[in-house]
C-alpha cells in the first residue's frame, strides 16, 4: 500500500508540468516518461540517470488540468503494481534527486 501512495505522491508531483493544455494523457505517456526510472526505482543504481530525470521533468509538465492529473495518477497506479520491487524511499525522493519541486506535502 506505500509503494501505491508513493507512486502517486509521485505522480501528482510530476504531472504538474507535462500536456499541452486541451490534450490528453495516456498511460503510453506516462510509461515513456517513467522507463528510464526503474533502475533508479528498483534499487538497480544510486542515482536517477539523466534520460529518468528529463521524463520525471517531461511528466510534470503533461498533465495541466485535474482530470489529467488523476489519469496519470491511476497510471503510474497501474505500472506500481507491475512492479513489485519499488523502493519507496527511491520513489519518494525521485522528484528532489530530479531537482522538481513538489506543490504540496509529501
Amino acid at each position: 500500500m506505500m509503494k501505491v501512495f508513493v507512486c502517486v505522491v509521485l505522480v501528482l508531483a510530476m504531472v504538474q508540468f507535462l500536456v499541452e493544455p486541451g490534450q490528453a494523457i495516456s498511460c503510453a505517456d506516462v510509461d515513456r516518461s517513467l522507463v528510464q526510472c526503474m533502475p533508479y526505482l528498483t534499487g538497480g543504481t544510486p542515482q536517477p540517470a539523466a534520460g529518468c530525470c528529463a521524463g520525471v521533468k517531461q511528466l510534470t509538465g503533461m498533465a495541466t488540468t485535474t482530470p489529467d492529473k488523476r489519469q496519470a495518477c491511476n497510471c503510474v497506479k497501474d505500472a506500481a503494481s507491475r512492479y513489485q520491487n519499488i523502493k519507496d524511499d527511491a520513489a519518494t525522493g525521485l522528484p528532489t534527486k530530479c531537482g522538481v519541486p513538489l506543490s504540496f506535502p509529501k
